[in-house]
């Protein structure tokens, strides 16, 4: 008797198929039974796309898309105060809407919550209250000659009773919070504020442990002020000597607003010495203020005094990748000018500096926080409401494989093979650029970005 492979291909029987009936239905491969093989219910083709277990499905490339590290909660200027709603005469549109910071930050902080098993820490970027003070800001050099008046510190004492009863129902127990001083908060004395609020040892600048190989440390630059400083002590009068010359100087009235403030003599030391430590744990850093630490994050007059000293600073030590800070309602973004390699030239330097918008100024109805995703090679800041969203590599360009670049991609695949597959079916848009459906899907992509994705990639 011939055996099976000696009969002619067209005249072999049909054998019995081995696989069950209910997993072909499973995979979609019998017609009119189970669900639908785009995985989605009825029959409109409109709102048809491809199931995760269909072959080339964008979807199976979000088990690719890279995972943070650890997150982060960000929020800045919520500066609640039982005062109404104020718009700026200067500045028409700009509203303080100060009541409704309360409710804006239990429902960041909700959101925040419903994170938690990715976030690390909430880091409140500084004015979490108004205030309320006597000062005279138009002196020559704004100061105090004694303490803010009891009734005017009762007030603030009050907001910041309702503002930490707010974050104590709103996060979880596991996730901590910390506090930058903001110049709002220092219409109470700072030791007060930051023992209030709980920060570390009770601090006003502090470094903590992240996951991962990284590391916070939190900055006060609220210091060498003399309206924030005790009445009568040395740093007041050293911080009144320092406004005094800076005001001598071409610019110094613009650079030294009675708002700002800068770090200390012993703060900058202990700076140093918290980033020597970083450096020779091969850490990461990230640094947390309440005025950015670069002029070119912030407005005129809103960044730290002294913020040329610190930034070239943290330019030096390559174990910084990233600063966050508040003060400037309107927010921003920079980088410092730092000579280039040869000294000819100036470039930008590698140091992330963002500015968040202010809680307290968001549309009527609205919000302003974001989540701060850390990864290997980036940081990627999401916004929520008026906070704008920010993309930053940490990593030079070239220093790991092309591996680790394509997977740095995956997310932005996912993206745009799902916004094309939006307009309809899979396969059904024959655009040039547009899904081919099936296996096509991926390799159109790959074909249509070869050569895209920077000198450490090439596809072939």
């Amino acid at each position: 008797m011939p055996t099976a492979s000696a009969i002619a291909p067209h005249r072999r029987p049909l054998l019995p198929s081995f696989t069950s009936r209910a997993r072909r239905v499973a995979r979609g491969r019998v017609r009119g039974a189970g669900p639908s093989c785009y995985g989605q219910p009825g029959n409109d083709p409109g709102k048809k796309r491809p199931s995760i277990q269909s072959m080339g499905s964008a979807d199976r490339l979000e088990v690719m898309r890279a995972k943070p590290l650890f997150t982060i909660g960000l929020f800045a200027d919520a500066q609640y105060a039982d005062k109404d709603d104020h718009e700026r005469p200067s500045e028409p549109g700009r509203v303080k809407r100060f009541r409704a910071s309360a409710d804006r930050l239990a429902a960041a902080l909700a959101d925040f919550r419903s994170k938690s098993e990715s976030m690390a820490c909430v880091v409140n970027l500084g004015d979490l209250i108004d205030g309320y003070n006597d000062d005279d800001v138009a002196a020559l050099v704004p100061t105090r000659t004694g303490p803010v008046p009891a009734h005017l510190a009762e007030k603030s004492r009050a907001d910041l009773r309702v503002m930490r009863s707010v974050i104590r129902r709103g996060v979880g127990a596991a996730t901590p919070v910390y506090h930058c001083v903001g110049n709002h908060d220092c219409n109470l004395p700072r030791e007060e504020v930051c023992e209030f609020l709980g920060n570390p040892r009770s601090a006003a600048y502090f470094g903590v442990k992240l996951p991962r190989g990284w590391r916070l440390l939190v900055l006060d630059t609220t210091e060498v002020n003399p309206r924030y400083e005790t009445p009568g002590s040395e740093a007041q009068a050293l911080g009144e000597a320092y406004v005094k010359s800076a005001k001598s100087e071409p610019g110094g009235s613009e650079r030294v607003k009675p708002w700002g403030g800068g770090l200390g003599p012993t703060q900058t030391r202990w700076l140093e010495n918290e980033l020597e430590l970083a450096t020779e744990r091969n850490e990461k850093v990230i640094v947390a203020s309440h005025c950015a630490l670069s002029r070119t994050a912030a407005r005129p007059g809103m960044s730290a005094w002294d913020a040329d000293a610190i930034s070239a600073l943290l330019e030096a030590r390559e174990c910084v990748k990233v600063c966050v800070a508040g003060h400037d309602h309107p927010g921003g973004y920079g980088r410092t000018l730092v000579p280039d390699r040869e000294g000819t030239h100036r470039t930008f330097g590698r140091v992330h500096y963002v500015t968040l918008e202010a809680m307290l100024e968001a549309p009527e109805g609205g919000t302003s926080y974001a989540v701060m995703e850390v990864f290997d090679h980036e940081v990627v800041v999401k916004g929520v409401g008026a906070c704008t969203s920010r993309r930053l590599r940490t990593s030079k360009r070239g220093v790991f494989t092309g591996v680790a670049s394509f997977g740095e991609r995956m997310g932005d695949v996912v993206d745009e093979i799902n916004s094309n597959n939006a307009g309809g079916p899979a396969g059904g848009d024959d655009s040039p650029g547009g899904s081919t459906g099936g296996d096509g899907e991926l390799i159109a992509w790959i074909n249509r970005n070869r050569g895209k994705m920077g000198p450490d990639v090439e596809i072939v």
